[in-house]
């Protein structure tokens, strides 16, 4: 009898798998653009944002594809992850996001498909993502105390290279 080997069904994920992952694709947020690989500019906004791509990211989410993903820096540090995707996958992208990181605690669930306009939103301990749809899908994961911390390290920096310091 030939030795068959038998696949474990995947289990749907959860919140805590968001925070464990605290990034997106082994970069976590806190981390220096030299964590990002081959990463290129594409957008600044201010002295100290800038927003990086990596040419070798896979345009995908759980076979989903996507029109883009974006790193957005802050002082040097991750603080957010975008992830684009067009009006037609917007709802895979969806049911995609709730089989990695469980049920939306918006709790929209399946009636987004319906709406014209809508925003999801999963929140963790650390990590939360958010979910705007259908038209100019996007999705934005982040660590707010972290993103909170940079930002106004941000603006403090930008206001003392314009002469507006303290």
């Amino acid at each position: 009898m030939p030795n068959v080997a038998w696949a474990e069904p995947v289990a749907a994920g959860t919140l805590s798998t968001l925070d464990k992952e605290y990034g997106f694709r082994g970069v976590h947020f806190g981390d220096s653009v030299a964590e990002l690989k081959g990463a290129k500019v594409v957008a600044e906004r201010g002295a100290c944002e800038k927003d990086y791509v990596r040419p070798t990211d896979r345009l995908d989410f759980d076979g989903v594809p996507l029109s883009g993903i974006a790193y957005s820096l802050q002082n040097g540090r991750l603080t957010v992850v975008t992830l684009q995707a067009t009006a037609e996958v917007c709802p895979k992208l969806y049911r995609a996001l709730v089989h990695a990181y469980g049920e939306d605690t918006s709790k929209q669930g399946k009636e987004i498909e319906t709406q014209p306009f809508w925003t999801t939103t999963w929140e963790g301990q650390r990590v939360r993502v958010d979910l705007v749809g259908p038209k100019g899908c996007t999705v934005t994961i982040t660590a707010p105390e972290e993103a909170i911390l940079e930002e106004r390290q941000c603006r403090e920096d930008d206001r003392m290279d314009a002469g507006k310091g303290p």
